[in-house]
């Protein structure tokens, strides 16, 4: 998230109330807020943007401007359509991009690195293991986050250590817990309500 700050008579555009109604908030404490030294109330980006999620306020897409990047590789289409469905109840936050196989996230990531890999272990042709190391060998995708999945052999710690992956989740698991552990690495404020997600087989 920015730090870009925002003035009451900004949040009342973004709110369509009144710029007394922000102070408000703010005085009432339900919004977050810093007095400069001058007397003039301001909000972080964050802050507005866990108020808005808070209270159910629909977030214009200015203020979720800087969207984090998914690659989704999986040589499965169901699987890829159910991940980028989930990904997308919270299209605010997030862009999809999508991979079919080591091959083509290769190519992918070679075109511009994602925030987030989000790939199957056992793949046909370069698998998910052989991808992951191959990032963590070039300087420019040694720090992309990555969250891998998998139906069948579950990958050892020291292949897990040895390969940069920073959440595993056997199938079936939970598609919310997964979401969870993306925004978790990624520094996304999901809503504490968030649906519950159905589960990935």
């Amino acid at each position: 998230m920015s730090d870009k700050t925002y003035t009451t008579t900004e949040i009342s555009r973004i709110c369509d109330v009144y710029p007394a109604t922000v102070i408000n908030w703010i005085d009432s404490g339900k919004l977050k807020a810093y007095v400069t030294p001058g007397g003039h109330r301001r909000v972080t980006r964050q802050d507005l943007v866990e108020f808005l999620q808070k209270f159910q306020i629909p977030i214009p897409p200015e203020l979720v401007s800087d969207k984090k990047t998914i690659l989704i590789v999986d040589d499965e289409p169901d699987s890829v359509r159910l991940l980028e469905r989930a990904f997308l109840k919270h299209r605010e936050f997030f862009e999809i991009r999508r991979a079919s196989g080591g091959v083509e996230a290769l190519v992918e990531i070679g075109k511009q690195a994602p925030d987030l890999l989000v790939l199957d272990i056992v793949m046909p042709g370069l698998d998910g293991l052989a991808v992951c190391a191959r990032l963590r060998e070039m300087p420019q995708t040694s720090k992309v986050k990555i969250i891998a999945v998998s139906g069948r052999r579950p990958p050892s710690e020291k292949e897990i250590k040895s390969n940069g992956i920073h959440a595993f989740f056997k199938k079936p698991f939970s598609l919310a817990d997964l979401i969870a552990a993306a925004a978790k690495l990624l520094d996304v404020p999901l809503p504490a309500g968030s649906k519950k997600e159905s589960s990935f087989k």
